[in-house]
């Protein structure tokens, strides 16, 4: 147990800015079962730990700076606190990142400004075993607190890449070898339920349910069937639809 330096607590508030995550390369993770995911999956990420002094710090194997409550509260990015959080290292996300991807096809999000989408479909992919979520600039920042606490932390078990747009990103994919790009439409395109090279070695392109998926020469619409002549879905739900139609595929 050890006292909160006026320095860490200094980065620690600039880390909720994007600037200041930028700046540092780091990032905040709050609440226990975020801190508890980050321990599991990251643990080397980790940089220092902060707690109130009513928290229970037997609840997670690490060594804790313990502040007063009003000082946390303080600190702290939400309302109802559950007074924990740990500062941890930013995983690379630029696109030469060394990890080479491992998934049977990429899921992309395009300009998917929603830290809660966003997190849902981070979930959702480890739920399902994926390791790869590539970006377009104009996505929310994949390790923003919001992000983080909405993902539960499944930022850290997954591959994520950023890129300036679909071009770029488009160049990466099929030098390693996903030649099969997919954009879902929410009119038309390849039925997701029926389409046999959905999943073979390619990506998915999702955009918000407002302005859509980009246009990209060379890629293949894609469409959930609606039988209730519904115009469209929320992103984070057309992802999961589609992420866990690869899972029942597994099964069958």
């Amino acid at each position: 147990m050890k006292e909160l330096s006026r320095k860490n607590e200094s980065l620690l508030r600039s880390l909720y800015t994007r600037h200041g995550r930028k700046k540092h390369d780091m990032c905040v993770c709050e609440g226990l079962r975020c801190c508890r995911e980050l321990l599991l999956s990251a643990p080397d990420l980790l940089e220092f730990a902060v707690c109130s002094e009513t928290f229970d710090r037997s609840a997670l194997d690490t060594d804790f700076c313990v502040v007063s409550e009003e000082n946390f509260n303080s600190i702290s990015a939400t309302v109802n606190s559950q007074g924990v959080l740990f500062v941890a290292k930013r995983p690379d996300t630029s696109p030469e990142n060394k990890e080479t991807p491992s998934s049977p096809f990429i899921t992309v999000l395009d300009r998917i400004g929603d830290p809660g989408n966003f997190g849902t479909i981070a979930r959702t992919l480890k739920a399902a075993g994926l390791k790869d979520l590539w970006i377009t600039s104009g996505t929310v920042d994949a390790f923003s607190d919001k992000a983080i606490r909405s993902g539960m932390s499944a930022q850290f078990s997954i591959n994520i890449r950023e890129f300036n747009d679909l071009p770029e990103l488009a160049v990466f994919l099929r030098a390693h070898g996903y030649d099969s790009i997919f954009r879902t439409d929410p009119h038309e395109g390849l039925n997701c339920f029926t389409e046999k090279k959905l999943f073979d070695k390619s990506a998915v392109i999702f955009g918000s349910e407002s302005g859509g998926a980009g246009e990209l020469e060379g890629s293949m619409p894609l469409r959930i069937p609606m039988p209730g002549d519904y115009e469209s879905i929320n992103v984070a739900q057309a992802a999961t639809v589609i992420i866990f139609e690869y899972v029942r595929r597994l099964y069958t």
